[in-house]
C-alpha cells in the first residue's frame, strides 16, 4: 500500500480510490509514504484521517463474530480429540498437534477473510497440512532425537502455510510479503496481552477454589488453560483486524527498543567468550542456545525492516541492523567451527540439523550484509534487503520439509 500511496501521492482521484479499497491499509501507510511531503492534498488527507482514527469506534462485525466463535469451537474439540483415540495419551497427542491446531485455526480464519473459494487454491492449503498431522502421528510413540526435530520444526512449516493463506498467495509481491511479517509482530504482541490476562484470570480461578477446599489445578489446565493458550491466535488474529490502531503503533516501538538491546547483549556475549576462552565443541547446551540466538537474531532483523519508516532515525535503525548482523555473523562462524570439530566422533540428528541450520543463518547473513552497509552508510533503498530476505524464504522450507519427513527415514 505505501508503495501505491507514493506513486499516487498527488493525484485526489486515486488515493481516493486506495482509501476505499483498504482503508486500514491506508490509514496505516499514509503517514510513512507522505514523510517530508507538504502540500494542501497531503494535508488534507492527514487532517481526514486523524479525524476519522479519533471518531471511529470499531464497529462489532457479526458475521466475523460467528467465523471467530465457531473457529474457537471446532479448535476446543480438535484439542481435546485425543479422548477420541484411545491408543495415544494426551501429553503425546499434544506434543505432536497442538502448534499444528492453532496455525490451522490461524490459516482458517485467513481464508475465510481474505474469501480464498478457489477449490485449487483450498487443497494446496489444505493438503500439506493434512499430510503433516498423518506424518506427526505416525511418527515412533517412544521419543528420539529426530522425533523431537520434527516437532520443533513442524510450527516453521505451518508458518509458511499460514503466510501463503494471509498474502492469498501473492507470495512474490515483496510489500505483501512485508505487511505479513510486520502481522507477526502485531500478532506476538496480542497474544502476549491475552496470554497475560489469561494467566492472570486463571490465577484467580484456581486460588478462588483453593479457598472453598477444591483443587481444580490440573483439571482447569488440561481442559481450560490449554484449549485457551490454542484459541488465543485465532482471537488474537480478530482483536487486531477490530483494533488495528492498538498493536500498529506498539510494534514499531518495540523493533525501536530491542534491536539496540539486542545488539548490546549479542555483542557482550561475543567478547565473554573470547575472555573466558570457553572450549564450543565441548559444550552442547551452548551450541543449541546459540541456535536459538541466531534465529531469534535473523527474526529480530526480518521484523525490524518491517518497521522502518521514513523518519531522520531510520539510517541509524539500518545501521544498528548492520552492527547486530556483523555480531551475529562472527557469532555463527564461532559455531560452525564448534560444530564441525564436534562432526569427527560421526554425524547424529542433531548435529546434523545445528550445522544445516547454522549454514543456511550464515548464507542469508552473508547475503544482507553488504546491502545493509549500503543502505545505511550510503543511503542506498532498504527495500533490496527485504527482497533478498523474502526470496530465502523458501530455502528455510525446503530445510524444515527434509527434518520433519526425510531425517525419520535416514536417522
Amino acid at each position: 500500500m505505501k508503495e501505491k500511496i507514493i506513486q499516487n501521492i498527488h493525484d485526489p482521484e486515486a488515493l481516493e480510490m486506495l482509501f476505499r479499497k483498504d482503508k486500514r491499509g491506508f490509514t496505516l501507510d499514509f503517514p510513512d509514504a507522505s514523510a517530508g511531503i507538504e502540500n494542501d492534498l497531503v494535508r488534507f488527507w492527514r487532517i481526514r484521517l486523524k479525524k476519522e482514527s479519533a471518531g471511529q469506534k470499531p464497529q462489532l462485525n457479526k458475521p466475523d463474530l460467528w467465523i471467530v466463535t465457531t473457529l474457537s469451537i471446532a479448535i476446543a474439540l480438535a484439542v481435546k480429540a485425543h479422548l477420541v483415540f484411545g491408543n495415544m495419551s494426551m501429553e503425546s497427542f499434544w506434543s505432536r498437534n497442538l502448534t499444528i491446531i492453532a496455525f490451522a485455526g490461524l490459516t482458517s480464519w485467513f481464508i475465510l477473510k481474505n474469501r480464498i473459494t478457489s477449490l485449487k487454491k483450498i487443497l494446496l492449503l489444505a493438503l500439506p497440512v493434512a499430510l503433516l498431522t498423518i506424518f506427526m502421528n505416525l511418527l515412533p510413540e517412544k521419543l528420539c532425537d529426530t522425533t523431537i526435530l520434527a516437532f520443533i520444526h513442524a510450527p516453521f512449516f505451518m508458518w509458511f502455510i499460514l503466510g501463503l493463506a494471509w498474502v492469498s498467495f501473492r507470495y512474490t509481491d515483496t510489500m505483501q510479503v512485508s505487511a505479513f511479517i510486520r502481522f507477526n509482530g502485531e500478532l506476538v504482541t496480542m497474544y502476549g496481552l491475552l496470554c497475560i490476562a489469561g494467566a492472570i484470570l486463571s490465577g484467580m480461578t484456581i486460588s478462588l477454589f483453593t479457598v472453598i477446599g477444591m483443587d481444580i489445578g490440573k483439571f482447569y489446565m488440561e481442559n481450560i488453560g490449554i484449549v485457551g493458550l490454542v484459541i488465543f491466535p485465532v482471537l488474537a488474529a480478530w482483536l487486531i483486524d477490530l483494533y488495528p490502531d492498538i498493536t500498529s503503533r506498539i510494534a514499531p516501538i518495540i523493533a525501536r527498543i530491542f534491536t539496540p538491546l539486542v545488539l548490546i547483549t549479542v555483542t557482550a556475549y561475543l567478547i565473554a567468550i573470547i575472555v573466558s576462552g570457553t572450549n564450543l565443541s565441548k559444550n552442547r547446551e551452548l551450541l543449541v542456545i546459540f541456535n536459538l540466538l541466531l534465529l531469534g537474531v535473523m527474526a529480530i532483523i526480518v521484523f525490524s525492516l518491517s518497521e522502518l519508516d521514513n523518519s531522520d532515525i531510520r539510517k541509524l535503525n539500518v545501521i544498528l541492523l548492520f552492527l547486530l548482523a556483523v555480531v551475529t555473523l562472527i557469532i555463527d562462524l564461532f559455531a560452525l567451527s564448534a560444530i564441525i570439530s564436534r562432526l569427527s566422533d560421526g554425524f547424529t540428528p542433531n548435529r546434523t540439523v545445528v550445522l544445516i541450520s547454522n549454514i543456511l543463518i550464515l548464507l542469508n547473513l552473508a547475503l544482507i550484509l553488504p546491502v545493509l552497509f549500503l543502505s545505511g552508510f550510503k543511503g542506498k533503498p532498504i527495500d533490496r534487503v527485504e527482497r533478498l530476505i523474502y526470496r530465502y524464504l523458501p530455502v528455510y522450507l525446503l530445510y524444515c520439509i527434509v527434518v520433519i519427513f526425510v531425517f525419520p527415514f535416514i536417522y
